[in-house]
């Protein structure tokens, strides 16, 4: 049985958590070998495979930026703080923080990795956006199409690299994951020449173009709800559906609110996606820990699959409890 390296799929901070675990293995578990690391199978899951028990773990497995799994793995590291674990054994972490990346990297530092410039700058930058830390003019650097992409910064270069994994086309998303964390591994994926000769800037661009697209869209039905301070984007509204969801607009187009809320149905047709965010220039305003109203909402109006951090979160409903979920989230942001 070999090792595989389970993380959170389809996520800039699963793929860069991934990416250090294979590239910095030494300062994580140095019991393993490069043997082990070279033939590990990377997978991408989303937290309700792990939640709902949908996918079937060993004891060799290295779980990152996921809840923790019902049974024994070999290493787990997560930071979210609606996955809060107590009583760890050996090779489990759990602590809040920005990011998984930059957790990771943490826990390298006290096992005695040298920090470098490049690796200093990838933790800040995967933190900012895992927590969502932006500056508004980040913001316009990274989800607004640019003139050009001769120079970008090393946050825009993560959304670059992001932008490939983020199709509409989750096989294709799955393949590419995969691939680039399987090839040669530089100091950083922002220095690592096998994943820039995929061309990234191209899969952004038109990932730019979708977001416009969306946005015109979105207008016709995104409104504000005065008394939850509340931007509520409810996707069943929807006449048609056109490009990718751009998850800062809310906050772009209502600054005055403290919270964002969309609803989507799943493919599945029998459920719904819940996301739940805060104004991320005002995190202040945010009285609700997100995450955990999260996971509250999906235990009561779905299977349990939800929670996030205290800024942010989503969870998976019942398509026939959508309604009174809405209503649940925003009395609870009203009272508050």
């Amino acid at each position: 049985m070999t090792y595989r390296i389970i993380t959170h799929g389809n996520c800039p901070d699963g793929f860069a958590s991934a990416f250090f675990f294979k590239k910095y293995w030494r300062f994580l578990v140095p019991t393993l070998t490069q043997k082990d690391i070279d033939t590990a199978k990377v997978i991408g899951l989303q937290p309700r495979d792990v939640q709902c028990g949908d996918f079937e773990f060993t004891e060799k497995d290295i779980i990152l930026d996921l809840p923790k799994p019902k049974t024994k793995v070999f290493f787990w590291c997560d930071h979210h703080s609606s996955n809060k674990e107590e009583n760890l054994p050996e090779n489990h972490y759990w602590h809040i923080a920005p990011g998984n990346a930059g957790f990771l990297i943490d826990i390298a530092v006290k096992n005695g990795l040298t920090l470098t410039d490049e690796l200093t700058s990838f933790k800040k930058n995967t933190d900012i956006m895992d927590a969502a830390e932006y500056s508004p003019e980040q913001i316009t650097e990274c989800f607004y199409e640019q003139k050009n992409y001769d120079h970008p910064s090393d946050l825009l270069k993560l959304h670059l690299i992001a932008a490939m994994f983020h199709t509409r086309d989750t096989v294709l998303n799955d393949e590419i994951f995969h691939t680039v964390l399987m090839q040669e591994l530089a100091e950083t994926p922002m220095s690592s020449q096998p994943l820039w000769q995929l061309n990234p800037v191209m899969f952004h661009k038109a990932r730019m173009i979708s977001y416009q697209e969306w946005r015109e869209v979105v207008n016709e039905y995104m409104e504000y709800d005065k008394d939850a301070k509340c931007v509520v984007q409810d996707d069943r509204l929807a006449e048609l559906s056109r490009g990718v969801a751009d998850r800062f607009y809310g906050i772009m187009k209502y600054p005055q609110c403290s919270y964002t809320f969309s609803l989507r149905d799943r493919k599945d047709g029998t459920t719904v996606r819940i996301g739940i965010g805060s104004n991320i220039f005002h995190k202040d305003r945010c009285k609700v820990d997100i995450g955990k109203l999260c996971k509250v909402t999906a235990e009561k109006y779905g299977n349990g699959s939800g929670g996030g951090h205290a800024y942010v979160g989503g969870c998976t409903i019942d398509a026939k409890n959508a309604n009174k979920a809405k209503e649940f989230i925003l009395k609870n942001l009203k009272e508050k």
